[in-house]
């Protein structure tokens, strides 16, 4: 019998596989029961599961994604609403506008002719991706004014099934030359994001890889360095797999900031690893997810 640490990585490894099925086929009936089944857990304990890691329930999290993607339909293309309708997943357009409707609080042909109120879009570069809250959802984080600190880095482009850094033996590769050529020198593995993917699928999705200085730093390893603002960061913490952390910062950055009354800034998002291990124990902290956040926003978290 598995250990429990191995236990619960190997939950959140199955909720990512669930999600990635979901957003292969929108127009699929996803049932609870079989997506549970090929988890290999239990319909309630699955469901509770999908909640930790996202924040959404099974079915807010195909509804929004199936209405993100109807609204992207009804901005770039001139296609019936009965044919967008049917695309998404909603056998009917009156299904389509009920749902519609009460997602964004605006009808499809409005939001066609009008568009949606710019407070009610969410993070760019997804404005029409709404994640629907699940009610048990809890969220904490550590608000923290960060030093202006400096990233050299090496990109790595391209998202399979929702994670960043598709070519992982490069990867790691990559780090173990740095920690090589770093030796004993005090910096932090990690990466940073000039913004998030455009979808869960996003091939041209950049993420820089390297190690995070206080001072500027010159490394013949990377191919360029940028500075991270000094300012208020949200910090969320991550457990278990490194390939899971697309788990945490959709649940950090779609769902948790909203909860905690918390708004982005303008400024790079950043991710520090604590672990060299891409499959760390599910219940070892193994990473933090800095997010830089509006001052006005101090003491509501």
């Amino acid at each position: 019998m598995p250990a429990p640490s191995e236990r619960f990585a190997g939950t959140a490894t199955n909720i990512a596989r669930a999600c990635a099925a979901i957003e292969r086929d929108l127009t699929a009936r996803h049932r609870i029961a079989d997506l549970a089944r090929d988890s290999g857990m239990a319909q309630h304990h699955f469901q509770r599961r999908f909640a930790e890691a996202t924040g959404e329930t099974v079915a807010g999290y195909l509804r929004s994604r199936r209405l993100e993607r109807a609204a992207i339909a009804l901005c770039q293309t001139d296609a019936r609403i009965l044919d967008i309708a049917l695309d998404c997943g909603f056998e009917t357009h009156a299904a389509l506008t009920r749902a519609f409707k009460a997602h964004f609080g605006i009808t499809p042909d409005a939001f066609r002719r009008d568009g949606l109120d710019p407070a009610l879009c969410g993070a760019p570069p997804r404005p029409f991706l709404k994640p629907v809250e699940a009610r048990s959802f809890a969220m904490a984080c550590d608000l923290v004014e960060m030093p202006q600190q400096w990233l050299c880095w090496r990109r790595a482009t391209g998202m399979i099934d929702g994670r960043y850094f598709p070519d992982l033996a490069a990867t790691r590769a990559a780090f173990g030359e740095l920690a090589r050529i770093l030796g004993k020198d005090e910096a932090a593995f990690a990466a940073g994001y000039a913004q998030g993917p455009a979808a869960f699928e996003d091939q041209s999705a950049v993420a820089h890889f390297g190690a995070l200085f206080d001072t500027e730093r010159s490394l013949a390893w990377a191919e360029g360095r940028t500075r991270i603002e000094a300012g208020l960061y949200a910090v969320f913490p991550h457990k278990g797999p490194l390939n899971t952390l697309h788990l945490t910062w959709h649940r950090a950055a779609r769902v948790g900031l909203g909860r905690l009354n918390l708004t982005l800034r303008p400024g790079w998002m950043v991710e520090t690893y604590l672990t060299s291990r891409i499959e760390a124990p599910g219940t070892a902290l193994s990473a933090l997810v800095h997010l830089p956040v509006h001052k006005s926003t101090i003491g509501k978290a």
